[in-house]
């Protein structure tokens, strides 16, 4: 199909002149007249022409006020006006110039310097437009590159103040707060050891049905989508997003590439909680079990030493005893002798006995003092883990973002 051609008005008072200049340019352009100023604006507003060859005298309106109001008006200030006049002075020049014209002929001038002077603004404004409309395209590229450099650097913003985050509670708030800078509404499963957590942006209960619709699509892909709602599946964490930006492809497609970033980092945090929730059980359990074992043997160690002392009591008694009775058992100096020796014996096999209680208590208490010491310091690592580190306070607007209240159906 061959490309249509451009429209040139030719406003002018005077027939021959218009009929001179037609006859210069119809055989490469469409070409309409009018013949005077008020009917050249009417003409102008219906026909939109290319190019306009305004006369400069004329009666009514001259071709000054005709391009004066042409060029006030949005939808026809970017043609390109030709001043034709019979006056070439500097200053007529000058009026024209400053009346927003692109050029000024001359009459009486030649056929070929006419459609020489059109077809040169018809080139120079294809030209402008085409510069203009790369200069839109370039300025929609840029404002995409700095759009989605923000949408980054917000992801990144959100891994680096995960790191610190000591519960699910403040990562789902870490997380609406991003969701809601990137101007997103969302809902949140974790799956974690603990079974299933949810979480809602507007900070109220989530609904039952979000909830199964978080759960049933759980392995459905990384991305579900239904209308203007997207769920976005990681291992151990999956986003409800309630308002996606159909009308927007080019930043649908952007935050299709940041929000897995974000939950990537999500899903190891949550990995990290687990473990780090793992370890504080099993510490704590440890702690209980080594406390216990302590009790024991300091209980098995009191109880050495009560019997030792009560041993050590009843020996002593017995001497007394003997001392005193066999005088009057009238027994000669050979079964003194006798039982004394044996008695000796027996008493010296017990103190023996004694000095390895001694020592068996001695070892028990050692394990006692060493025990308390390993519980003192498991304690003092559990608390220290279960500590909250101090994090960055969240400002106000981002508190109100938060609270914005949408309902999923």
């Amino acid at each position: 199909m061959p490309e249509a051609l451009k429209k040139v008005l030719i406003i002018d008072d005077d027939s021959t002149s218009q009929k001179f200049i037609s006859r210069a340019i119809n055989d490469s352009y469409d070409v309409d007249t009018a013949s005077d100023g008020e009917l050249g604006i009417l003409k102008v507003f219906e026909w939109l022409p290319d190019v306009i060859l305004l006369d400069v005298e004329m009666p009514g309106k001259n071709g000054y006020e005709v391009c004066e109001q042409l060029k006030i008006d949005p939808k026809t200030q970017h043609i390109p006006i030709i001043f034709v006049s019979g006056n070439s002075s500097l200053r007529e020049r000058l009026i024209g110039y400053e009346m927003g014209g692109d050029d000024y002929l001359v009459k009486p001038c030649e056929k070929e310097l006419i459609k020489a002077k059109v077809d040169y603004i018809c080139a120079q404004f294809e030209a402008k437009k085409q510069l203009g409309e790369q200069a839109n395209s370039a300025h929609r590229v840029a404002e995409d590159a700095i759009q989605s450099s923000a949408e980054i650097g917000r992801a990144i913003r959100f891994v680096e103040k995960s790191y610190a985050v000591p519960t699910f509670d403040l990562l789902a708030k870490s997380i609406f707060i991003t969701m809601a800078e990137l101007g997103l509404n969302t809902s949140v499963m974790f799956l974690s050891n603990q079974g299933n957590i949810f979480y809602s942006h507007n900070q109220k209960e989530i609904s039952p049905l979000e909830q199964d619709l978080l759960e049933l699509t759980q392995d459905k892909g990384r991305f579900y989508d239904f209308g203007c709602r997207t769920i976005c599946n990681f291992r151990q964490v999956s986003v409800l997003i309630k308002n996606m930006p159909l009308d927007d492809r080019e930043r649908y497609g952007r935050l299709k590439d940041t929000v897995p970033f974000i939950l990537g980092a999500t899903d190891e945090k949550i990995r990290s909680l687990d473990t780090h929730d793992s370890l504080l059980k099993q510490a704590g359990s440890l702690t209980s079990t080594t406390d216990a074992i302590r009790l024991t043997l300091d209980n098995i160690s009191r109880s050495a030493s009560m019997s030792q002392d009560k041993i050590n009591d009843t020996m002593r008694t017995t001497m007394q005893d003997l001392d005193h009775m066999l005088p009057s058992m009238g027994l000669d100096e050979d079964q003194e002798k006798s039982i004394m020796g044996r008695l000796d014996r027996t008493f010296m096999e017990t103190v023996a006995n004694l000095d390895i209680g001694m020592e068996l208590k001695d070892s028990l208490s050692g394990i006692v003092r060493l025990l308390t010491h390993l519980v003192s310091q498991q304690k003092i690592m559990i608390s220290n883990a279960i500590a909250t580190p101090e994090l960055v306070e969240i400002e106000a607007g981002e508190s109100e973002v938060i609270g914005d209240d949408v309902e999923l159906f």
